[in-house]
């Protein structure tokens, strides 16, 4: 193909692209629950936001965003529970959704069934 040409089909393509994102359906209004429980869940909500019409719609105020629960959230030091676990402890920690226990945590038999009740998921560290 001779540059000419390649260059033309090149701007033939951008034309008919360009008026196919301007002729997008409009972003979908109202409120998303978003789950960002990782580096990765987060780029990909950083990326969502970026793309041609969302960002427009947030700024004016027909689209927004509420933080849904996630599975497993990233835990630190402090998240990690050690000592004897009780049911009230448990039940203080009932929105964590996800429970990790140190080496030296005991869970008492009453704080394992208020788990369970409240469907919080136990983890046991090594």
């Amino acid at each position: 193909m001779k540059p000419e040409t390649s260059q033309e089909l090149r701007g033939l393509v951008r034309e008919v692209l360009k008026e196919a994102m301007a002729n997008r359906a409009p972003p979908k209004q109202g409120v998303e629950t978003i789950r960002i429980g990782s580096d990765a869940d987060l780029q990909a909500f950083v990326s969502r936001l970026c793309s041609p019409g969302i960002i427009e719609s947030v700024r004016a105020g027909k689209l927004g965003f509420t933080l849904g629960q996630t599975a497993s959230a990233p835990t630190s030091p402090g998240d990690i529970l050690e000592g004897v676990i009780s049911e009230q402890k448990i039940s203080a920690l009932a929105t964590k959704g996800n429970l990790i226990l140190g080496p030296t945590a005991v869970l008492t038999p009453l704080a394992r069934d208020r788990a369970r009740k409240l469907g919080l998921k136990i983890e046991r560290r090594r």
